[in-house]
């Protein structure tokens, strides 16, 4: 695996892969732009070529090319070098030869669905192709982004792609596992296409690769010879084919094979999964189409369940990105209950929700609204209301005050997720409105909460812990920032401060940073970081090449007698900031002796409270002389 890593990095510079997902512009001997983790105004955000790291000042993430690829595209390790291992043109070291025939399979498959979805993409200069190309720019669909999207057309032909991919080098067996094809009822009769005649949305995986596909059923075409009689245009059902399918169903997906699980992929989630990151919120949409007008209208951090129902596998998935969900799933019945139902899942996974309310009855969906307002669209998703909020304004609507069985019908609305509001005055408040809005006393309202029945439970089991497909990304832990700032003042140049070293008082800096400081002191001259930096291990290491590039940009135009001066500075603060930690202790002192009637402790703890205090006074002023002599 070690050898896996070099051969990556001598192939692969920092800044190309960085660059190929952050705008980059040059700064000094270094890159700099707005760091796709947190949202930024001013970039902080900085990459050093010369070593080869990554940094944000800002969220304080930081590494290598292999742990930006892992942050930024939500994978572990082992991702994470396959997507840059196929970047630098590596063939990766098999470690267990007996998982070789099981790969080769799955690549044939990843083969397979990519010349599928080049081949449905060129239909659209056949004929038929063209009437559905139309269809689609007459839906609002643009041309760039049916190209960015990939979309096709699968031909009116019951063998054409199948008959492409068996010249192509594939097996009938191999076609129908990637689940391009049927077999045949009939023994030995061989296969036919599983999408035929429909307008072709290619899923992919977290990476890009094809994984399988959504056909919706396009009948604006006239019968093929061999479909003369059939009920459908396109859909004739020839000797040997399954009549147990539904050919006339609107929509069609790929079956699960050995790289497809419904499960498990959100259509546009690679290409969303960026900007659901710096806006922390997904938009969840139902369908592909919703997916990507919704990515053409300027909101781009959206993804599809692609028709099928939301998983806790899919919003594992999702929890790599954002803990902030934003439901928009079609109006009509079943639409409002896959929205309950998504939402009594994201709750169980402690997500927080808002709800997306399409206001236009013309409107069914947001593929609908996008056509219809376009860029307004961004202001549905702005105007989302938390989830309770929408339930509550919902009720409100229908609700009769004269009625009890309407009051009932309020709170068994209401309660699922009442129950599930962790924060007491959140939950208090919702009582409140509820008792003010059917006029009865709270203790009734929050009593017949507690006791109505919870339609959600049933959705909102966790995910099992044994289920490791998918991880969470650990919280950054902000480094101390005095810390870090002399530590970067000493490495910008240690040769010049070696006087100053030896004052800085040891006990008011961490010990990783009072180490690292005595450490530069000891240090015969002439000092080079990238000797030194070679004495410790990964971790210290790169919390070293971080202070050195932090060194790099804030220093750079610095003398040495203005490094001199900046380092009193901070050791000044650091004084100020341990003192001031004093007094807080002493204070919680002073009220316990005087709790206790200690007269003799009071006196000398307030006797030390006022030593510090002037000490503290004296530092306030030395900083200040300090900043009208600059």
């Amino acid at each position: 695996m070690t050898d896996n890593v070099s051969k990556i990095k001598d192939r692969l510079d920092i800044v190309e892969v960085v660059g190929s997902y952050v705008k980059l512009q040059k700064a000094g001997i270094n890159y700099k732009g707005r760091c796709p983790f947190h949202n930024e105004k001013t970039p902080s955000f900085f990459v050093t070529p010369e070593r080869q790291i990554w940094h944000c000042f800002g969220c304080a993430k930081g590494g290598d090319m292999f742990e930006f690829v892992k942050e930024i595209e939500g994978v572990e390790f082992p991702e994470a070098m396959k997507i840059l291992a196929a970047r630098a043109g590596i063939e990766l070291e098999a470690f267990r030869p007996e998982q070789s025939a099981a790969r080769d399979a799955k690549m044939r498959l990843f083969e397979i669905c990519e010349l599928a979805t080049k081949f449905f993409e060129k239909q659209f200069q056949s004929s038929t192709g063209k009437l559905a190309f139309q269809y689609l720019l007459d839906r609002g669909v643009t041309l760039e982004t049916i190209k960015e999207f990939r979309l096709g057309f699968a031909p009116n032909d019951w063998e054409g792609l199948s008959a492409y991919l068996k010249m192509c080098g594939y097996s009938e067996i191999e076609i129908v596992d990637a689940g391009m094809a049927v077999k045949r009822e009939a023994i030995g009769s061989g296969i036919y296409d599983r999408f035929r005649c429909r307008i072709m949305f290619p899923i992919a995986d977290i990476s890009g690769q094809a994984v399988g596909f959504t056909g919706r059923a396009f009948d604006n075409v006239a019968p093929t010879p061999q479909a003369v009689g059939a009920p459908r245009p396109g859909f004739y059902q020839p000797p040997g084919v399954d009549k147990s399918q539904s050919f006339g169903a609107k929509y069609v997906n790929s079956p699960q094979t050995l790289i497809y699980d419904k499960s498990r992929v959100l259509y546009g989630l690679y290409k969303a999964k960026l900007d659901i990151k710096k806006a922390d919120q997904c938009i969840l949409v139902e369908g592909n189409m919703d997916a990507l007008m919704s990515y053409q209208a300027g909101v781009r951090n959206v993804v599809a369940s692609s028709g099928t129902a939301l998983t806790p596998h899919h919003l594992r998935l999702l929890q790599r990105y954002t803990k902030n969900l934003g439901f928009c799933f079609d109006t009509d019945q079943a639409g409002a209950m896959a929205t309950k139902r998504g939402i009594g899942l994201a709750l169980g996974q402690q997500f927080n929700i808002r709800v997306l309310e399409i206001s236009d009855k013309d409107c069914k969906d947001p593929a609908d609204y996008v056509q219809k307002y376009g860029p307004k669209w961004s202001e549905v998703v702005a105007s989302a209301k938390p989830v309770v909020d929408y339930y509550f304004d919902k009720v409100r609507v229908t609700y009769n005050p004269t009625s009890a069985e309407s009051k009932r019908t309020v709170i068994a609305a209401l309660a699922p997720f009442l129950k599930r509001l962790t924060s007491s005055v959140e939950r208090a408040h919702w009582i409140g409105q509820l008792a003010s809005l059917l006029r009865v006393p709270e203790s009734a309202v929050s009593s017949d909460i507690n006791a109505a029945k919870d339609e959600l439970a049933v959705y909102a089991e966790p995910v099992l812990a044994k289920d490791v497909s998918v991880s969470q990304s650990t919280p950054t832990v902000l480094p101390d920032m005095l810390n870090e700032a002399v530590l970067s003042v000493v490495l910008k140049d240690p040769v010049s401060l070696k006087q100053e070293l030896a004052q800085i008082p040891h006990e008011l800096l961490d010990p990783q940073t009072a180490g690292i400081i005595q450490a530069i002191a000891q240090h015969d001259e002439p000092f080079l970081f990238s000797e030194f930096v070679a004495n410790y291990s990964d971790n210290q290491a790169m919390h070293l090449e971080f202070a050195n590039l932090r060194s790099q940009e804030l220093w750079k135009e610095f003398e040495a007698d203005e490094l001199k001066s900046e380092l009193n500075v901070l050791v000044n603060a650091l004084h100020r900031r341990s003192i001031s930690a004093r007094l807080t202790n002493l204070q919680f002192d002073l009220k316990e002796a005087e709790s206790a009637a200690d007269k003799e402790r009071i006196i000398t703890l307030a006797g030390e409270f006022s030593r510090l205090a002037n000490e503290l006074s004296s530092l306030h002023k030395y900083e200040e002389k300090n900043q009208k002599a600059s």
